[in-house]
């Protein structure tokens, strides 16, 4: 980075099979928010939760993710969890990198669901030495399931959550149903040409 001055650089991560239109739509949320210089958007090759489905190749959803992005200014999309020890823990990402980047105020950021869950997280308390939380929550909404002690550490953005996941795009393409309203087209292009999430 070589700057001395502090910047604040929000962390959004996961293993986008595929990315989609949602996971835009809270990426410029954060990125709205104020709180952020920079968004850096994490793929991770290997989640510790069980993985319920076969995951497409990791270069592949990196493709997909540094296509989805491409335009974005103000925004990195990151293999740093692909180098680090399997499998990929929170924790050790953020340990990693608020060692290699010592002047950067980190905020890891997630949507209301995974903050409620937070403190199921491996080792929650210690990933809250390393940063704070960016949470983005619908304006209506209150959180009456998260725990003081993860709010203590929280900021919120409002977001219109766009209801689309993953598995769902999963399953549609599996069924041969068109995805063309959920995912940017580059990403359509991308699952096409490999041949991705048919049923087998």
């Amino acid at each position: 980075m070589g700057s001395p001055e502090t910047v604040s650089v929000g962390l959004l991560g996961g293993s986008f099979d595929p990315v989609h239109n949602g996971h835009l739509a809270i990426a410029q949320s954060f990125l709205n928010s104020g709180v952020i210089a920079e968004l850096w958007i994490l793929l991770t090759p290997d989640p510790p939760h069980k993985i319920e489905h076969s995951q497409a190749p990791y270069d592949l959803r990196l493709q997909m993710l540094k296509q989805a992005f491409q335009e974005w200014e103000n925004l990195v999309v990151s293999d740093v969890e692909n180098h680090l020890p399997s499998p990929s823990y929170t924790l050790q990402t953020l340990a990693y990198l608020t060692q290699e980047y010592p002047n950067i105020t980190f905020y890891l950021c997630m949507g209301e669901d995974s903050a409620c869950n937070f403190t199921q997280w491996h080792k929650w308390q210690d990933i809250l030495t390393h940063c704070n939380l960016l949470i983005a929550r619908r304006p209506s909404d209150s959180l009456p399931d998260l725990d003081p002690r993860v709010a203590e550490h929280a900021e919120f953005v409002e977001h219109d959550a766009v209801d689309i996941s993953s598995t769902d795009i999963r399953e549609s393409l599996s069924e041969n149903q068109d995805i063309s309203e959920l995912v940017p087209k580059v990403v359509q292009d991308i699952i096409a040409k490999q041949n991705l999430y048919k049923a087998q």
